[in-house]
């Protein structure tokens, strides 16, 4: 794992937003789509796909710690990656470390 910058601290999303953050690993050149939600308090990141319509996710709604899709049946929780009513469909997620100088990911 390594640890990759993803965001300036002036460039995070406010309280119950998200955004999408879109990057190549450095080490590997793997290309990776990222949702950063910033939900009480604080960051998390996950998988800016719905496995089950693949709309984004960091452009939906965020109620609590669930980002929601189009899908009313699709509510996935930002820090653990479950979908709330289909346990079984997981989004990997990545802990999301804030530095002075802005938000790391290991990855």
């Amino acid at each position: 794992m390594s640890l990759v910058k993803i965001c300036e601290l002036d460039n995070a999303p406010g309280e119950g937003k998200g955004l999408a953050i879109h990057l190549i690993h450095p080490f590997t050149e793997f290309p990776y789509e990222l949702a950063l939600f910033h939900a009480e308090g604080t960051y998390y990141a996950l998988t800016n796909k719905c496995s089950k319509c693949g709309v984004a996710l960091a452009t939906e709604s965020l109620n609590g710690l669930f980002a929601k899709c189009r899908n009313d049946m699709c509510l996935w929780h930002v820090k653990k990656g479950f979908c709330k009513f289909d346990r079984t469909s997981i989004l990997p997620t990545y802990k999301v470390l804030p530095e002075p100088d802005g938000l790391y990911i290991n990855i």
